[in-house]
């Protein structure tokens, strides 16, 4: 199926799961739900998933990350050299220490508790999603630095790696694998999660975000400073990206999910560093009224870099955009990014955690006003 040139319509990755699923997951968890039930119980949440995307006309989809119990503890059952665990297993107080920094981490964490090794983590997604659309897939990876802060635990992970950036070094190199193989699977564009990237925006140069703070009391890794943290960052990413940029879209999404206490400022504030990963896109939430103007963003994006716009609130489960508001919003960047390099998608995922409710039918109707919106876009710049 081909795509249009211009203002090309996506999600970000996960899509609300089914009140069964989420049942379902919890009576495997307690052994109450046997491996070939819980899979078909997977599939067809999968094929629910894909068939909303297509109602609604998107042109990229995903599978909704149905067999995901988040976007970043499921590694913690993928890959071997990993466990997943529930987050009062850190700390007795986790929740409340959330709680005070305002920082929803999902309650189940993936931990390093072994040597990272050669894993299947995303590409047995891909062969059952090929099955059932002919529509071009897009798939989501945790980044390195986002597993680095998530998953290396003092106590538990510096037996096998002393250092958190020798796990991420690990962990990097097993995503190089996936990503060549998810590149042999057909897959249009492999987007690497990087929210703790996201999260510095509100970070200074001696005292991390909130995130991070979270982090580092229940995990107990320090933090490095503004600059080298990004400057981590980076070298991290262009390490498991390093050769493919030629064989498929590679794109790197960002957020922060702001607080009513958060700065108001956006992305920008990342470069121009930022713009030193090599990455074809931008995945960026700017549709918060809290992450400032996506026009400062769009200024300063270099001229071989794309851009997917968030478009969409997904925390507002009550309120459903306009098509005029969505295209109102994209035209602000539209003087300073050409067409060919703009996508729209909502800010994040509809439900990145497990547990995240947000309704089905609302994320549909949100997803078709973001695709009428495209659509008038393409008639109003029908030039580019």
């Amino acid at each position: 199926m081909s795509i249009p040139r211009t203002f090309i319509t996506s999600v970000v990755g996960s899509w609300p799961r089914p009140t069964w699923l989420i049942e379902a997951f919890e009576k495997f968890e307690k052994g109450q739900l046997d491996q070939q039930t819980f899979t078909q119980y997977l599939d067809d949440a999968v094929k629910l998933a894909i068939k909303d995307q297509e109602e609604a006309g998107l042109d990229v989809i995903t599978d909704g990350e149905q067999r995901r119990t988040s976007f970043v503890a499921f590694v913690g059952q993928k890959i071997r050299g990993f466990k997943i665990v529930r987050v009062e297993e850190l700390h007795p107080d986790a929740k409340e220490i959330m709680k005070k920094y305002k920082a929803p981490l999902t309650l189940w964490r993936p931990v390093i508790a072994g040597y990272i090794e050669e894993s299947v983590l995303a590409v047995d997604e891909v062969q059952y999603a090929r099955r059932i659309t002919q529509r071009p897939l897009k798939v989501t990876l945790p980044s390195p630095y986002l597993i680095m802060w998530e998953a290396w635990h003092a106590k538990i992970s510096s037996p096998y790696y002393p250092k958190p950036e020798y796990a991420a070094e690990a962990y990097a190199k097993v995503l190089r694998g996936e990503i060549s193989r998810l590149i042999d699977a057909g897959v249009a564009f492999i987007q690497l999660d990087e929210p703790m990237l996201g999260d510095l925006i509100e970070a200074e140069p001696d005292k991390p975000d909130r995130y991070k703070q979270v982090a580092s009391e229940l995990y107990g890794q320090k933090y490095r400073g503004l600059r080298d943290e990004i400057q981590l960052a980076v070298d991290l990413a262009n390490e498991v990206v390093k050769g493919y940029g030629s064989s498929v879209r590679l794109g790197m999404h960002l957020d922060r999910w702001p607080t009513e206490e958060s700065p108001v400022v956006g992305y920008e504030r990342l470069a121009p560093r930022i713009f030193d990963i090599k990455v074809r896109q931008y995945v960026v939430e700017y549709k918060h009224p809290r992450m400032g103007n996506p026009e400062e963003f769009a200024k300063i994006l270099p001229s071989d870099k794309e851009i997917g716009l968030g478009s969409i609130d997904v925390r507002d489960p009550k309120r459903v955009e306009t098509v005029e508001e969505v295209v109102s919003h994209v035209e602000r960047i539209v003087k300073y990014v050409d067409p060919t390099r703009i996508w729209l998608n909502p800010d994040c995922g509809f439900a990145p955690g497990m547990y995240r409710a947000f309704p089905r039918h609302v994320a549909i109707e949100k997803l078709k006003v973001m695709v009428k919106a495209a659509k008038t876009l393409r008639e109003k710049y029908w030039w580019a």
